[in-house]
């Protein structure tokens, strides 16, 4: 037995009163208590009335987590935080007893000699009972069997749940949840019409609907996937399953948190566990859902049979500017859209972390549609498909360069990247957006109708070798329509010139990459190039005169012209101070605070794309700082 001694009390001598000083000694089974360790009150455990509130905290609780996790995150191995420890401070059955004890006894000593009473008792009915076991052994077993069993695989349902839950509703679908979870293990009987996905879909409803259940949950598959002797050899797989699955989509509590990441991480830190594999997917899509939220959307139920057939990885294109078959990546039910980025622009060649910030992914909806929005890093991949599914309209994933303040790294990006960017910048030459047109009755620059003939030469030069079916109505196809529109070049000459130019331009000593490569360096030159446009009205400012185009990029933020495309207004990142969005009813508005220390003015745009505008000056601004650290 152990009984409570003050500081400085010798095992012979009892003190009357509480233990002084701050400090409880003890002696165990009459032992001494010397290399026991010792409890400091601060560590104590404090109760309150139900879980949810929570039922218990430790005044320890927001620093216990962290002195236990390194800079990953990652639990150590220090033996504390044990399921068997988290169920002897949190589980009903012993919050029931502290309780009872407590409204029967009026101080700590009563305590201590009611739980000594009833300890002794215990122990003298297992002495008569269990005659082949020493007494040594019948005290242990009495101390660590009944709370060792409650953290144990049971094949038995529940009467009561686990944990003490606020209302008597909660416990009573914590314990169907249980059966439910026994019957999808193969260790109860299922009867008809329930099926295995009824049983998953019943406790991820009962997660979603009333959050205080997650916990509870968590507990009881921890307890099924522990010293599972189930006749079904498939029992505890299928337990691992469930759990990865609760892992994906819900957010444990700080208290459970330091305790189930300790349960996971010692099944996955020894290889020779027979579910090492699973618990360590199990643990890496926990940390993932600490991080971010855990999964959003209902999965669909090919999903979930995919999960519980263990398939948990699934092939995914992602197409390319220019791409007509796409990128392959392997994703699972929980793979970032961040993650699948740095995937692809390491296949791309694109290894600095920095440059990668300068890459985004879109789901483009049902194939044609002007219906694109850009994907948040911390989006789960399957999420978006999901949803797109659930509203049965089809989604391709797009990848795009959308800053372009790093220069082209030719010699080390990969074919398909500079083929990517090529695609991107010619697509936006060809529709206009890189001219800037001269103002009315000024000459065009010669600089600029050189750069249209070449850029069109190379153009030719890429599609074919064949200068013979070059003529008048095909070299206008390889032009902006303005060009014509307003007369910067005719047709005729757009064809001489191209006609000269092709001389020049040698497919035996150059490569289509070379060719797609002086574009590229041509258009890069250009005031425009890089840029994000966007379509907008400006009533604040008189010089744009209501409908403008606002472009960002890496030399800052322009306002254009909305016909002639002439940069009006012009500020680069240093004089950006804020941006702010706008929700109203019927549009969105944004407002720009631009100048400096001494003079600030704000300008204020409509435009239905507010969002992806503070995004990518964001992201200018972020890639700048960086910049500028390393050069410091």
């Amino acid at each position: 037995m152990r009984r409570i001694l003050s500081r400085g009390e010798s095992k012979d001598q009892k003190q009357d009163g509480p233990p002084r000083g701050g400090w409880i000694y003890g002696s165990f089974n009459g032992n001494s208590d010397e290399g026991m360790k010792t409890l400091q009150r601060k560590h104590m455990i404090t109760r309150t009335a139900s879980f949810g509130s929570p039922m218990m905290t430790r005044r320890r609780t927001s620093s216990c987590t962290k002195d236990l996790t390194d800079a990953h995150g990652h639990m150590s191995s220090t033996g504390k935080f044990s399921m068997l420890e988290f169920s002897m401070m949190y589980y009903r059955q012993n919050i029931d007893r502290y309780e009872a004890l407590q409204s029967s006894t009026h101080g700590l000593q009563d305590s201590i000699k009611l739980i000594e009473t009833l300890k002794l008792s215990t122990i003298k009915k297992r002495f008569l009972t269990r005659d082949n076991e020493t007494p040594k052994q019948k005290k242990e077993s009495w101390s660590w069997k009944e709370q060792a069993e409650a953290v144990k695989w049971s094949s038995v349902p529940l009467e009561k749940s686990l944990l003490k839950l606020p209302t008597d509703e909660m416990d009573k679908e914590a314990v169907e949840c249980f059966s439910s979870i026994l019957m999808f293990m193969g260790d109860l009987p299922m009867p008809e019409p329930i099926t295995e996905l009824d049983c998953v879909f019943r406790i991820l409803k009962a997660c979603h609907q009333q959050p205080e259940l997650k916990d509870e949950i968590y507990c009881q598959l921890t307890k099924q996937t522990t010293n599972n002797k189930s006749s079904n050899s498939n029992s505890c797989s299928r337990g691992w399953r469930l759990l990865t699955l609760l892992c994906c989509w819900f957010v444990c509590s700080d208290i459970l948190k330091p305790f189930l990441l300790t349960y996971l991480q010692q099944n996955a830190a020894d290889p020779s566990r027979t579910y090492y594999t699973i618990a360590s997917t199990c643990l890496l899509a926990l940390r993932k859902t600490l991080k971010h939220g855990g999964r959003r959307n209902v999965p669909t139920s090919d999903e979930i049979t995919a999960i519980m057939e263990g398939k948990l990885s699934k092939r995914q294109t992602v197409y390319l500017p220019g791409s007509q078959s796409g990128m392959t990546v392997n994703i699972t039910p929980y793979t970032l859209v961040k993650e699948t980025l740095e995937e692809i622009c390491t296949k791309l060649g694109i290894i600095s972390q920095a440059e990668m910030e300068e890459y985004a992914m879109f789901a483009l909806y049902e194939k044609g549609a002007d219906n694109c929005i850009r994907l948040k890093k911390e989006e789960y991949i399957m999420d978006i498909i999901t949803q797109m599914r659930l509203h049965q309209i089809s989604c391709t994933l797009l990848f795009e360069r959308i800053c372009w303040y790093y220069p082209l790294h030719y010699d080390v990006i990969s074919y398909d990247c500079t083929n990517m960017m090529y695609h991107q910048a010619i697509q936006l030459y060809l529709d206009g957006w890189l001219i800037a047109l001269p103002p009315s009755g000024s000459k065009v620059p010669h600089k600029l109708t050189e750069d249209i003939i070449q850029i069109a030469s190379l153009m030719w030069r890429i599609g074919t070798n064949d200068d013979e079916a070059l003529h008048l109505d095909v070299c206008v196809e390889f032009v902006p329509d303005l060009v014509l529109t307003y007369k910067i070049l005719s047709p005729t000459q757009i064809f001489d010139g191209m006609a000269k130019c092709l001389k020049h331009l040698d497919p035996m000593t150059s490569t289509e990459l070379d060719f797609k490569i002086d574009v590229l360096d041509i258009l890069r030159r250009w005031p425009m190039f890089g840029a994000s446009f966007y379509k907008a009205k400006c009533q604040t400012e008189p010089k744009l005169g209501g409908k403008c185009i606002l472009a960002v990029n890496r030399a800052g933020v322009h306002f254009l012209d909305s016909d002639s495309q002439k940069c009006v207004l012009s500020y680069p990142f240093t004089e950006v101070i804020s941006t702010r969005k706008i929700l109203t009813d019927t549009i969105e508005k944004l407002d720009f605070k631009v100048g400096n220390n001494r003079i600030q003015k704000i300008i204020q745009i409509e435009t239905n794309q507010a969002g992806d505008i503070v995004h990518i000056i964001g992201q200018y601004i972020k890639v700048l700082n960086s910049c500028a650290k390393l050069s410091s």
